[in-house]
């Protein structure tokens, strides 16, 4: 299957970019045009824009017409996280310490820290055999730093904080923690700003505070923890954390043609490794590529309406999805970009308006979670999801696949060797186990597939680091479900293990290869689960709440 090349040969008018219309065709069949035509001879699918499903389209449009609606991503709970060494620290919000757990010995250390301490995150650099965390107290406005010797003794040291902080980042090299106000998260009461943002020294006493942009939405660190991009309703502020004497308010940049657009409206994503921003708009056809050293934009008019944006692990390329009612499309746009060149990549047949891209790069699940064909007895998309492999630059292998339910979130194992499909609710299939999971083998020539299901709606969702096993947290209190599910990837064979409390948060301990569930209990109760599947349990540890992770 050819991928042909798209460019946009001419400057547009800003109102056409803004707009998605002003449509200049280019009828040659080479696949070579303006980006916002795509090309009619190019074989790429953009779709028509009517989205009345009667019609069922080509799939060789250019985006004009009514937008396709906007697709619903969740924001799943599929996590990787760590604990620090082989200690997990758990945190109480009431009684103001912090319990150490030795994974190995099951020895517990419990400290004082500060008040009303809410989220513990792992420093990296600390040895195998010891532990290092920053611990965010909201109550006090401080961060606590706990660091565990091997012997299973701690200390604590408290600094001052932020009083509207309820995040807190730790860099890379384990230098510096960041703590700002996150504007999905928690409000902190009697903040008079959420827009101050504090970086400590981690083995100093160097502190630093500075002013950012409305609503801080995500904080991205460069690799070598060198610089924090902070993406706001305003922009991007750049922080370079090298030269923090230096600095007196971070530069903010925008990343939107239109400086005013409604930020709701806006997804934003950064591409540390090389320096960039790309930006999308609900209901808009191009994508803006800003190189956040000089400010200068670059704006991409793609072949049809953008839902999904994703950007890959390593920062040298992004997905575009644009969803069509007779084929839908995939745009790779490599970066750095240097021209306003991109590759479209068709998925004929298909409607998909969101891309699941693998951590290795090579694989992508595409899927939707709209049916904007309801009211015609077209098959519902969400009941299909398509494989996508990269074969060099070309997204040339595509598997598409029936699921029995629709699909409502989708995670990828971080060895790209499986995935975990999240369903809607579906008494139907079991009317004692109503919730559907699929597991989903990436690596068979034809994915394999196995539909599990739960008698609760599945919350977090843990994979291990190598990608082995995974943890799945099913509790729903008024049916007394309080259980987890443990799921070989290599075999999808699934192990439901009972909990005498209801089920919190779920981690792993990278040193000793232990899953730990956390549950709600009046005196802190965690399991841990080995590689073998043997269970240990910790039960009254003095504190008021369960594991933070």
């Amino acid at each position: 299957m050819s991928t042909p090349r798209f460019l946009r040969v001419a400057p547009l008018p800003l109102a056409c970019m803004l707009l998605g219309a002003c449509a200049d065709k280019d009828d040659s069949s080479d696949g070579i045009g303006t980006g916002l035509s795509g090309g009619d001879g190019g074989g790429a699918s953009a779709g028509d824009g009517d989205w009345d499903g009667d019609d069922g389209g080509d799939g060789d449009g250019d985006g004009d017409g009514e937008p396709p609606p906007p697709e619903e991503e969740e924001e799943a709970d599929f996590r990787v996280p760590k604990a620090s060494g082989r200690f997990v620290y758990s945190a109480s919000e009431t009684t103001d310490r912090v319990a150490v757990i030795d994974s190995s010995t099951l020895a517990i250390d419990v400290v004082t820290v500060c008040r009303e301490p809410s989220m513990v995150v792992p420093i990296p650099g600390a040895a195998v055999d010891e532990g290092w965390v920053a611990v965010l107290c909201p109550g006090s406005s401080e961060i606590a730093f706990v660091r565990t010797q091997a012997a299973g003794t701690s200390t604590v040291t408290v600094r001052a904080g932020n009083a509207a902080a309820n995040h807190l980042v730790a860099t890379p090299d384990g230098a510096r923690v960041i703590a700002y106000h996150r504007a999905a998260g928690p409000e902190v009461p009697g903040a008079a700003s959420t827009q101050e943002l504090t970086v400590l020294e981690t083995a100093g006493s160097a502190s630093w505070q500075f002013v950012v942009g409305a609503n801080p939405r995500a904080l991205e660190l460069s690799d070598d923890g060198s610089v924090a991009y902070v993406v706001t309703d305003d922009g991007v502020n750049i922080l370079e954390l090298t030269a923090l004497d230096d600095t007196d308010k971070p530069d903010v940049v925008p990343v939107s043609p239109d400086t005013a657009i409604d930020p709701s409206t806006l997804e934003v994503h950064i591409a540390p490794a090389v320096n960039q921003a790309l930006a999308r708009v609900d209901g808009q056809t191009w994508i803006a590529v800003t190189d956040l050293e000089t400010g200068e934009r670059t704006l991409l008019e793609l072949p049809g309406y953008v839902t999904d944006l994703d950007v890959a692990h390593d920062g040298s390329f992004a997905l575009a999805t644009l969803p069509a009612a007779g084929g839908s499309t995939l745009v790779q746009i490599d970066l750095p970009i240097v021209s306003d060149a991109f590759t479209v990549h068709p998925i004929p047949g298909e409607y998909v308006g969101l891309t699941a891209l693998a951590p290795g790069g090579d694989t992508a699940i595409l899927y939707t979670t709209v049916n904007p064909f309801a009211e015609t007895a077209a098959p519902d998309p969400r009941q299909r999801v398509t494989l996508a492999r990269r074969e060099g630059s070309g997204w040339t292998q595509l598997t598409t696949i029936f699921v029995e339910v629709p699909v409502r979130s989708v995670g990828i194992a971080p060895d790209d060797a499986n995935a975990i499909l999240l369903h809607a609710e579906a008494p139907q299939l079991n009317v004692h186990a109503p919730w559907p999971y699929t597991l989903l083998d990436l690596t068979a020539t034809f994915p394999i597939k196995k539909l599990q299901t739960a008698q609760a709606e599945p919350g977090p969702i843990l994979f291990t680091p190598d990608g082995a096993r995974a943890a799945v947290l099913l509790r729903d209190d008024g049916l007394d479900v309080r259980r987890v599910d443990l799921v070989d990837l290599a075999s999808f064979i699934v192990k439901g293990i009972a909990l005498g409390s209801p089920p919190e948060g779920v981690g792993h301990v990278e040193a000793t290869d232990k899953i730990y569930v956390s549950q709600e209990h009046p005196s802190g109760r965690i399991t841990f689960i080995a590689a073998d599947a043997a269970l240990q349990t910790v039960t009254g540890y003095e504190l008021n709440d369960s594991v933070k992770d």
